[in-house]
């Protein structure tokens, strides 16, 4: 049987101790390395849940502030009007011309009918559970509604979204970003036609907004902090939506939401 020199064994021990230490010490920083990944995602994933968070208590929050300029402006506008109207009726019924006091009777009670109908309608929207409720096709549909009052714009609406149904966050924050868009429209845009679109693709919803407005230069809206188009740009990444503003002076806007329906915000 052939023997090693014993400088050969040591050298052979030697190496593969040496190799047995950096494997070893491999298999620790790989583990070190794995763990820190680990607990970066851990907190990454932390801080887009209280990002979103944050965001969604901020829309609930303007839709709320959204809701209560609803209020005031229905309470001043129009109910006031109307029970403003009832009264005058009421002070100059002459009840010795009968056909005349009649007249002013119905028409009256025509008023009360409207006053308790735009009541109930105020009622309804004082819940802050609304649109969750209600879905946000419901929704669109009062803003749209509401904007149609104003009597300053045409609206076209176009919605084949009925019966989709929406986390109740995703909801609210789609819809927060609805209202920022048509109010933006009615402040800037200076357009007279305004459409909103509501379609299902798939598995994602897609929302449109168009107007024939004045437009604006984007890159230069958000070079100048414009927070409209940063808190728009936020919310959709929140929700994994994919956001496009096409728009350029003088050629109207056009806005585009595409977001998948599933719930993703906790992935």
């Amino acid at each position: 049987m052939k023997e090693f020199p014993v400088s050969d064994i040591v050298i052979a021990i030697t190496a593969g101790s040496l190799l047995f230490f950096l494997l070893c010490a491999f298999i620790v920083a790989f583990t070190l390395v794995f763990i820190r990944k680990h607990q970066q995602h851990k907190f990454e994933k932390q801080q887009i849940k209280e990002q979103f968070s944050k965001n969604l208590l901020e829309a609930q929050l303007e839709i709320r502030e959204q809701t209560l300029k609803h209020i005031g402006y229905e309470l001043h506008d129009n109910l006031g009007q109307i029970a403003s109207l009832i009264k005058i009726n009421l002070s100059i019924i002459d009840l010795n011309a009968r056909e005349k006091a009649e007249e002013k009777l119905d028409e009256t009670k025509n008023l009360i009918r409207k006053l308790i109908s735009d009541i109930k309608s105020l009622s309804v929207s004082l819940n802050s559970d609304h649109v969750v409720n209600t879905g946000l096709l419901e929704g669109l549909k009062d803003e749209i509604e509401r904007i149609k009052r104003l009597g300053l714009h045409k609206v076209l609406f176009e919605g084949d979204a009925k019966n989709v149904r929406l986390d109740p966050n995703k909801t609210i924050i789609l819809f927060r970003m609805s209202q920022e868009i048509l109010n933006n429209t009615l402040k800037h845009s200076d357009a007279t036609c305004i459409s909103v679109g509501v379609a299902l693709s798939g598995n994602f919803l897609k929302l449109t907004f168009k107007d024939d407005g004045v437009g604006f230069n984007i890159d230069k809206a958000l070079k100048s902090g414009g927070s409209g188009l940063m808190n728009l740009k936020t919310r959709a990444k929140l929700i994994r939506a994919d956001l496009q503003i096409n728009s350029s002076v003088n050629t109207g806007t056009e806005i585009i939401i595409n977001t998948p329906l599933a719930n993703e915000a906790d992935n």
